[in-house]
């Protein structure tokens, strides 16, 4: 594109990108500008999201979790909370750290980028490549090569530090490269499946005094709401994955991390359901039925339960990550 119109479409996503970025707006007030943002990135990616039968087309099974295909990341961006929720609390952990960087630039390690970039794009028409500095991580060589042709493209190549193809599981970061900020949103609902919590576990004891983006994830045992205007039954959480837990798991080799046991209330147990809640940063937070991330979800195998009984959590690691659990009672 010319130089005249390069302008006015980066004047366009600048503004995007204000919008979101604003600590005053509630994610709520932001479904017009995600959706803008979603065209925006649609309009300019070389991935096609035309109807066909390529959903599925380049995912794979890693040692740490079903990585989904460069198709199924970008309809990601069709969440309008889940990306007003992510960008903002992005947004928000590069100002703080802006406060203490001493005029270098902060740097971001970004885990699962996907073909567009979502989190780190608009971001760079509001930060210049002096105040902050991308690498972008991600498994898939496609979703890698689409999301650098689209930063090419809108002239903000000079933001991105690096672009590397790898497994951010088990990704070594350089001694010269510590990350202010880590971010990554390869997560499905109650933390099953995709490779969420081994990725932030191997990032983060790398460098511990990053922030995290998002800082926590938990995980609850508790009844889907009986009204849209009522709130979900919570009985107790399950588990949750933040700095702390990191860091003290850090020594853990087995194949399963701890969980709570919670006991589930009489005459209740078919209604028994998981539930995910995601603290992204500070006061941003996904709750119930925010996103897909945030519906309640069956409870692992399926158990038959009354009511009354205890069920013992734990969370396996490995190729099918995900939470389990051993009725007693």
């Amino acid at each position: 594109m010319n130089g005249a119109v390069l302008r006015k479409e980066r004047d366009e996503l600048a503004a995007i990108a204000r919008a979101i970025a604003d600590p005053a707006r509630p994610l709520t007030s932001l479904i017009a500008e995600t959706g803008q943002l979603r065209v925006f990135v649609e309009r300019h990616s070389r991935l096609s999201m035309e109807p066909s039968g390529r959903m599925t087309d380049g995912e794979s099974t890693l040692d740490s979790g079903w990585a989904i295909s460069p198709v199924q990341a970008a309809l990601c961006a069709r969440e309008p909370l889940r990306t007003a929720a992510f960008v903002q609390g992005l947004a928000s952990a590069i100002s703080a750290a802006l406060e203490l960087a001493q005029g270098r630039p902060v740097s971001v390690l970004y885990a699962g980028c996907g073909p567009f970039a979502l989190l780190a794009l608009p971001l760079m028409a509001l930060f210049s490549p002096q105040q902050v500095q991308f690498t972008l991580l991600e498994v898939h060589q496609a979703a890698l090569d689409d999301a650098r042709a689209l930063i090419h493209d809108l002239g903000y190549q000079a933001h991105v530090a690096q672009y590397l193809c790898c497994d951010a599981a088990s990704y070594r970061i350089a001694p010269d490269a510590t990350p202010d900020v880590i971010v990554s949103e390869t997560m499905n609902t109650a933390l099953g499946k995709e490779p969420q919590v081994a990725i932030m576990r191997n990032l983060y004891v790398q460098a511990p005094a990053a922030a995290l983006v998002p800082e926590a994830i938990a995980v609850h045992l508790g009844a889907a709401r009986k009204q849209p205007d009522q709130p979900c039954a919570d009985w107790g959480r399950i588990f949750e994955i933040d700095a702390a837990a990191i860091l003290a798991w850090r020594d853990r080799q087995e194949t399963f991390l701890p969980a709570a046991s919670v006991a589930v209330p009489a005459q209740a147990g078919t209604a028994a359901k998981l539930l995910t809640r995601i603290r992204v940063r500070g006061q941003i937070v996904l709750h119930d039925y925010d996103c897909s991330l945030n519906l309640p979800l069956h409870l692992p195998g399926k158990p038959q339960l009354k009511g009354g009984e205890t069920l013992d959590f734990s969370y396996r690691l490995g190729r099918a990550p995900g939470l389990a659990c051993v009725v007693r009672g």
